[in-house]
């Protein structure tokens, strides 16, 4: 299967948000009427189907494609690509680390045993589930009708809607406000969508999102440092070049004349 295989695959991207949102957007509330120390393994599972409805729907509109085992495992472990994609990778997962490090609001005392649990946890039951609907089969989706940064930054809205139900009902409200939660879900999808261009691996953008996840709970920062934010914003900034740089090459490549 080749790198282009995104252009023969057919996309339903509102069938795609129709449906994640209505899952999980009932689960939420369902979950909301039950009682956990009752009801617990019920309440795991639609837990566990709340989040992972993403997954779930990219799944079923991707069915017909499943049972070939070139499209499944470029899927997953996206395309080869030069060594240098892969150490920008790695560069971004140390330093999303560092940033919450240097800045921390206390010392946890989280030892790896804690984090690497906690990160497994999230990386099978929590938001790295995600991923493969969001830049899995939304973005490749929607990158059939707009350009990169604009189909990130429609992934990184949608996413943060279909997180309204955690701010408003009471059981499972979040912390925190939904403008900064809207920045930061943008900037982290502009992360995430560097990461799934430079190497087309869901797997890399799914172990990110635990990743960012496991770091936001087990070492916990404040997101108000000025130094916290530039960094950040920095990380984003330098997305946005490499989603840019792709989207130029791209540009360049459909102006080349047909053979």
């Amino acid at each position: 299967m080749s790198e282009n295989t995104n252009e023969i695959l057919q996309y339903k991207p509102i069938k795609f948000i129709v449906g994640v949102f209505a899952v999980t957007w009932a689960c939420a509330l369902l979950i909301t009427k039950i009682d956990y120390k009752t009801y617990g393994f019920l309440f795991t599972v639609i837990d566990f189907i709340e989040s992972a409805s993403p997954l779930i729907f990219a799944l079923i509109l991707l069915r017909r494609y499943l049972l070939q085992k070139s499209f499944l495992f470029h899927y997953i472990l996206g395309v080869q690509r030069p060594l240098i994609s892969y150490v920008i990778v790695f560069i971004l997962f140390v330093a999303q680390y560092l940033n919450f490090y240097l800045f921390r609001t206390e010392e946890t005392g989280v030892t790896m045993q804690v984090f690497s649990v906690a990160f497994i946890g999230q990386l099978l039951l929590g938001g790295g589930l995600e991923e493969a609907g969001w830049r899995g089969y939304l973005f490749p989706a929607l990158r059939r009708k707009f350009p990169i940064l604009l189909a990130s930054l429609f992934v990184s809205l949608i996413w943060v809607v279909w997180h309204l139900p955690y701010f408003f009902l009471p059981s499972i409200q979040m912390g925190g406000n939904i403008i900064s939660y809207t920045i930061i879900g943008v900037v982290t999808g502009f992360i995430l969508t560097a990461i799934y261009l430079l190497t087309k691996s869901i797997l890399l953008c799914t172990l990110f999102h635990s990743w960012q996840n496991t770091i936001v709970m087990m070492v916990p920062a404040n997101m108000q440092n000025p130094g916290f934010l530039v960094t950040f914003l920095l990380l984003g900034i330098i997305s946005i070049i490499i989603c840019q740089s792709f989207q130029r090459k791209e540009n360049k490549d459909s102006n080349l004349p047909t053979p």
